[in-house]
């Protein structure tokens, strides 16, 4: 128990330091954290420095989990570029800043379709070479059916209008809302897709796959989550006294 106190105390009197030590430090770097919403599943870390009294750079680092947690579906690294105006001077120690924020970015996710047992083994006659998933075709040869294997890249941005909240201990409280677009899913290759148009190829009719209906129904999806033009973005997070 005397040890536990004793770490206990250790914690506390750290902490404390720390705040005291921030409470009048500058604000040329910072560090804020956030989460996405039960649908789309993701952790976020921010790094901000200062650059001037108004403008700042930052990069947002996030993973997502995947679709409603499925690994499967878009799930992955993203890495985001931001630059912020800030209306106030934001050299003042502690305060309220409102900003305009433009950034730009790219995010590597899994490709849904590679892992489709039922689609990999009845649709098409494909076989995997070379660890590439691909068709035959009517002369033997074969191309790849997925544009970027088992896993593809979305690159986009956005601009928004935000709220940022420090106090006098350095705590971080901010909150932004505006319009970013992310490419959608493009799964099929050209050749692909005309080896499926070609009449003279037969496939399991039973597997009932329709590449445009695939290839509609994943891209509305993608706009209604991942790809969703609405940008609401909430985070905490400590100066840093770097």
């Amino acid at each position: 128990m005397k040890k536990l106190s004793i770490t206990l105390f250790s914690i506390l009197f750290t902490i404390n330091t720390f705040a005291q030590k921030n409470e009048h430090s500058e604000r040329k770097n910072s560090l804020t954290i956030g989460s996405g919403l039960p649908i789309v599943q993701k952790t976020m870390l921010q790094f901000e420095q200062e650059l001037s009294t108004n403008w700042s750079i930052g990069e947002n680092i996030s993973y997502h989990y995947g679709l409603l947690g499925s690994t499967q579906v878009w799930s992955g690294p993203k890495l985001e570029l931001l630059g912020r105006y800030y209306f106030d001077d934001q050299s003042i120690k502690y305060g309220k800043n409102w900003f305009a924020q433009v950034k730009a970015g790219a995010a590597l996710f899994t490709n849904p379709l590679a892992s489709d047992d039922n689609f990999d083994a009845n649709a098409f006659l494909q076989e995997e070479v070379s660890g590439i998933t691909q068709a035959v075709l009517v002369n033997g040869q074969r191309v790849p059916i997925f544009s970027n294997g088992n896993n593809w890249m979305t690159i986009g941005g956005g601009i928004a209008f935000g709220y940022k909240n420090i106090t006098c201990n350095g705590w971080i409280f901010e909150a932004f809302v505006g319009y970013h677009y992310w490419s959608s899913p493009n799964y099929f290759t050209e050749e692909f897709k005309s080896w499926v148009e070609d009449p003279q190829n037969i496939y399991d009719d039973n597997v009932n796959i329709a590449i445009d209906n695939i290839e509609d129904g994943t891209d509305a999806l993608w706009k209604l989550t991942y790809g969703f033009p609405v940008d609401l973005q909430i985070k905490v997070g400590k100066i840093l006294n770097w």
